[in-house]
């Protein structure tokens, strides 16, 4: 009888481990995706939009965000990142074209097509963004209005 309990209780245990891994309402596939391609994250949680699931998330001391459509399929991952990590180009570009500037927000964002870098400078007078999309150089990113 000790040994029929002690194996239920056993039994519910790894059940309830594998539930409490498991986040509700997020997709197998993306779960299963995301737990292959981060498997050293950490502090993870889910948020879910009309076309793709977020997972945010941690490795080390960053914080990440990786985006996946519902058939696991990883989207892109974005990281914040210190200007000292940009590539030197893009680091010397900012310093010569805008210089009277200071940086508040800085990201990189990986695709499969590669590594875009998008930034945000201020000044006094106004904020201004930068994005790299398919480029190796800044270009001004066009915002809705009210989103800067």
């Amino acid at each position: 009888m000790k040994k029929t309990i002690l194996s239920i209780a056993i039994v519910l245990a790894l059940f309830s481990t594998a539930f409490a891994n498991h986040p509700s309402g997020v997709n197998d596939r993306v779960v299963a995706s995301f737990q292959k391609d981060f498997y050293k994250a950490s502090d993870v949680s889910w948020a879910e939009s009309g076309d793709y699931t977020t997972a945010t998330f941690s490795v080390g001391k960053e914080t990440m965000l990786a985006y996946y459509d519902f058939q696991g399929n990883l989207i892109g991952v974005v990281q914040n990142i210190l200007s000292s990590r940009l590539p030197a180009h893009l680091q010397k570009d900012i310093k010569k074209q805008y210089g009277n500037y200071w940086v508040s927000e800085l990201f990189q964002v990986t695709y499969d097509e590669g590594v875009y870098y998008y930034v945000r400078l201020k000044n006094a007078d106004e904020t201004i963004v930068l994005s790299t999309e398919g480029t190796n150089t800044w270009h001004k990113y066009a915002l809705p209005k009210g989103k800067i």
